[in-house]
């Protein structure tokens, strides 16, 4: 009796989760057959729209371009300029927005404040912002050797625009200098442009931006990785330390340094230099065509530390060089020096042979 009246509570309850089965295949059945007042949204990479809500009855759809103009601008205006670059892909709309000079020139200045220093900068940000910002935030794609050219082909004035920022964000240090290039004295010696400063912060924490600007042709190049490349010892100096923040373009590299008091962080010193393969200082007309080259290669846009990453990578590998280049040097050096000994010992025999057998 007792398995009897087990075995129909089992047969219920079977017939209970059927049921509850059947009951939730209708269920689900009956939704499919629904029709959703609003459909899911969809956002092409190509195309963006801020919301569609189109309705059974016909509702027009709103799109990115119903937005007011001042909206998007303000919207536009906290974004950097790879993203400002990037939303200006996304529509026509969008596209001639982002074209807005005041845009641009708003962003330059927030990147650089270095720029506000100098007159004839502003008025040069002026008369193109975009095209200022596509020169000077890209790196220079490698080119060839540069070419040997006549003096009048090099810029006779250069403006450097030089900001120190601390753990890239907070600018510490911001100045404009003029140099003049076109005197004998400059191009005859060691290229280098020295910019005073007296900031104090852990060299390991600072970006560096250093833009070059030929005021004639309106051009302009980042020489600077932006992030350190490398540390090194002073020589001549102990408890000094130098920070490069180097690019290479051209067979040379464009050195700015950093020098700052091991203990204190006091920023001593800040110069920019252009070394050669062999890790000398080019003279001034040779760094002038380096930074002419430089102006005029091509720029190629990178994702955000990418294009720091691919300036790290150059530098290494342009020390790996300079490296192998010294010690090849010096083997042959070496050899030569053996070779010279072995000729002279040869000489100084044969002359006692002849003094000896007369």
């Amino acid at each position: 009796m007792q398995f009897r009246t087990n075995r129909d509570s089992v047969v219920s309850r079977k017939a209970s989760k059927k049921t509850t089965s059947a009951t939730f295949t209708q269920y689900i059945h009956r939704r499919k057959k629904r029709k959703f007042k609003y459909p899911p949204l969809h956002i092409s990479s190509c195309k963006l729209q801020m919301a569609t809500a189109v309705s059974s009855a016909g509702d027009p759809t709103t799109t990115i371009d119903d937005v007011h103009p001042d909206v998007l601008i303000g919207a536009l205006s906290h974004l950097d300029g790879p993203s400002l670059a990037s939303a200006s892909c996304a529509t026509a709309h969008l596209r001639s927005i982002s074209s807005a000079p005041d845009l641009w020139r708003r962003l330059c200045l927030s990147t650089w404040p270095s720029l506000r220093h100098h007159p004839r900068l502003v008025r040069l940000l002026d008369a193109s912002p975009r095209q200022f910002f596509a020169d000077a935030y890209p790196f220079p794609t490698p080119a060839a050797p540069v070419a040997r050219t006549t003096s009048d082909q090099l810029p006779d004035e250069l403006i450097s625009a030089v900001d120190l920022y601390h753990r890239g964000g907070t600018p510490i240090f911001s100045c404009s200098v003029e140099t003049n290039t076109s005197s004998e004295w400059f191009r005859a010696a060691p290229f280098r442009i020295d910019v005073p400063t007296n900031a104090s912060v852990r060299p390991e924490e600072l970006t560096l931006s250093w833009i070059l600007i030929d005021p004639a042709k309106g051009r302009a190049v980042n020489v600077s990785s932006r992030r350190m490349v490398a540390a090194e010892r002073r020589v001549w100096s102990a408890g000094e330390m130098t920070a490069r923040f180097a690019t290479v373009a051209n067979g040379c590299a464009l050195s700015a340094a950093v020098a700052w008091k091991k203990g204190t962080g006091d920023v001593l010193e800040v110069g920019l230099t252009v070394e050669d393969m062999d890790g000398v200082c080019v003279s001034g007309s040779e760094g002038l065509r380096a930074v002419r080259a430089a102006m005029e290669a091509g720029r190629k846009g990178r994702g955000k530390g990418e294009e720091e990453a691919e300036a790290k990578a150059k530098y290494l590998e342009y020390l790996t060089r300079k490296r192998c280049r010294v010690e090849s040097r010096v083997r042959e050096e070496r050899s030569a020096d053996v070779h010279c000994a072995a000729v002279s010992v040869a000489l100084f025999l044969a002359f006692v042979f002849l003094l000896i057998f007369r």
